[in-house]
């Protein structure tokens, strides 16, 4: 099979993603995979996974992406996500920083703000200040990380007992 017949499987799988039908994105990421092996189809095949609540078949898949490519970020961060969610912090520390580090990541303002979220539990609010002015120096309009910050800054200002 062409090259252009695994690109056009995986653009369908992506179009199938971003509007939610995930039985259809799934399809074309597997057959997509089935014409080549690519670290984008398993990155996508995780998300799919991930949505449907598979973590284990999700981690999986964005093991192998990266496996493909080291400098991809975007499957690292999954992966961080992932496991802190598992309740295994301290590995997803190292999945998160690994994909602030690679050069190939698509959002690494979230990778940023994911870390400032992990240290934010570990009560460590100087560090997670840290790791959000890294996510808005790359993203001012970052909703999320706007409100984190100054949740924190409001914490810190607050007077102790």
């Amino acid at each position: 099979m062409s090259s252009s017949s695994f690109q056009l499987s995986l653009d369908l799988a992506k179009d199938h993603f971003k509007i939610g039908d995930l039985d259809r994105a799934e399809f074309h990421l597997r057959s997509s995979l089935e014409l080549e092996e690519s670290e984008e189809a398993y990155f996508y095949l995780g998300l799919v996974q991930n949505a449907l609540g598979s973590w284990s078949d999700a981690l999986a898949s964005y093991y192998k992406a990266v496996s493909l490519d080291h400098e991809y970020g975007n499957p690292c961060n999954e992966i961080g996500v992932l496991l802190l969610r598992m309740g295994n912090d301290k590995e997803a520390v190292y999945w998160l920083k690994k994909s602030v580090r690679c050069e190939r990541n698509d959002a690494p303002h979230i990778s940023y703000f994911n870390l400032a979220t992990l240290y934010k539990l570990w009560n460590r609010p100087e560090r997670s200040l840290q790791y959000l002015h890294k996510a808005l120096s790359l993203k001012k309009d970052f909703m999320e990380a706007n409100e984190l910050w100054l949740e924190l800054k409001k914490d810190e200002e607050a007077p102790s007992n």
